[in-house]
C-alpha cells in the first residue's frame, strides 16, 4: 500500500467514524412531539412549545388541559402524555429515566430497543420497564398502572431495596403509606378514566426528523406556580432543583413565595435565612508567640 493509497484510507476511515458518531448522537436523542400547547420549563425558563423539539436531560413538561404530545427516542421508545399531564426528562446512571409528577402516560419500548431499562419515578412507586409497554396514571398520592406486555420491575420510594416483578397483563396501585395491590384486571375507574386513544398501540410519528435542536427563543422566567408542585414533590429528582432554581430566588415575588411555604421546602431555607458567616480567627505570627512565651 503506498503513502497515498493509505492517507485516502484514513481519510475514508475518519469520515465514517465521524458519521457513525453523529447518527448515534441522533438516535439518542429524545424528541418531543406536541399535540397542542406544551408548556416547557428548562432550567429557569419557560416556553410555551407547539413545533417538534429536541428534549434534554431536567426539562420539565406540561401539557394542557385539551392537548397531548408524544416523545420519540432513538431507540424506538415512544412515550404518550395525556392531557394535563406532568413529566421530567431525567438522566439515569444505565438507560433513561423519567419522573410522572401528575397525569397519564403509555410507554411502549420495542423488544430490539435498548439494552438498557427505562426507569419511571411516581410520587409513591418506581417502576422500571426494558420492553413491552405498559399505561400508567399518578398523582400526588396513589399510582396505578397496567402492563400491556413484556414485565416491569416495580419498588416502593420507602423500600426501594425491595423488589417486585410483574408480568403483562398485570394492573398494580399503590396508595401513600399503604402496600402495592397487585391484580389481573385493571379497576373499573383506572380503565374509565384512561384517554381514549391509549387503548390502541403506539405508533411512530412521521414528524420527528423536523425537530429544532434547542428550546424556541421566546422564552420567560419560570414563575412559582410553575414549579411549586415540583418543588414540593416526593420525587428523587427534586434533590437538585434548591440548586437548579436558586437564581430564582434573589428576586420577588418568587422569594416571598418560598418564604410563605418553607413548612413545605425546608431545604430552602438555608438559601433565604443563611446561617451567619463564622468570624475569621486572627492569624498569630511566630514572632508573637515567641514574644508571648518570653513574657510568661
Amino acid at each position: 500500500m503506498n503513502a497515498r493509497t493509505l492517507l485516502h484510507t484514513l481519510r475514508l476511515s475518519v469520515a465514517l467514524a465521524c458519521l457513525c458518531a453523529l447518527h448515534g448522537a441522533q438516535a439518542g436523542e429524545a424528541m418531543l412531539l406536541p399535540e397542542g400547547t406544551v408548556t416547557l420549563i428548562r432550567a429557569t425558563t419557560a416556553f410555551n412549545v407547539d413545533m417538534p423539539i429536541a428534549l434534554q436531560p431536567g426539562d420539565l413538561l406540561a401539557t394542557d388541559a385539551h392537548g397531548g404530545a408524544q416523545i420519540e427516542d432513538g431507540d424506538g421508545t415512544i412515550i404518550a402524555l395525556g392531557a394535563d399531564t406532568r413529566v421530567a426528562i431525567d438522566a439515569a446512571p444505565h438507560g433513561d429515566a423519567l419522573a410522572l409528577l401528575s397525569g397519564w402516560i403509555k410507554i411502549a419500548r420495542p423488544h430490539a430497543g435498548a439494552s438498557d431499562p427505562l426507569s419511571i419515578d411516581t410520587p409513591t412507586l418506581h417502576a422500571s420497564l426494558r420492553d413491552g409497554s405498559a399505561v400508567l396514571h399518578a398523582s400526588r398520592d396513589m399510582t396505578s398502572l397496567f402492563i400491556e406486555a413484556g414485565s416491569m420491575m416495580l419498588a416502593l420510594p420507602d423500600h426501594a431495596d425491595a423488589h417486585q416483578q410483574l408480568d403483562g397483563e398485570h394492573y398494580a396501585e399503590r396508595e401513600t403509606g399503604k402496600p402495592l395491590v397487585v391484580g389481573t384486571r385493571p379497576a373499573t375507574s383506572f380503565i374509565a378514566a384512561m384517554p381514549r386513544p391509549f387503548r390502541d398501540p403506539l405508533a411512530s410519528s412521521a414528524t420527528p426528523a423536523k425537530a429544532k435542536p434547542a428550546a424556541p427563543a421566546q422564552g420567560r422566567p419560570a414563575t412559582y406556580a410553575d414549579i411549586a408542585d415540583w418543588l414540593s414533590a416526593p420525587l428523587p429528582i427534586r434533590r437538585g432543583f434548591v440548586a437548579r432554581f436558586r437564581p430564582l430566588a434573589q428576586g420577588e415575588p418568587f422569594r416571598a413565595q418560598v418564604r410563605q411555604n418553607l413548612r413545605t421546602l425546608p431545604e430552602w431555607r438555608r438559601v433565604l435565612c443563611p446561617p451567619p458567616a463564622m468570624p475569621r480567627r486572627r492569624a498569630v505570627s511566630p514572632a508573637q508567640n515567641q514574644s508571648t512565651e518570653v513574657e510568661s
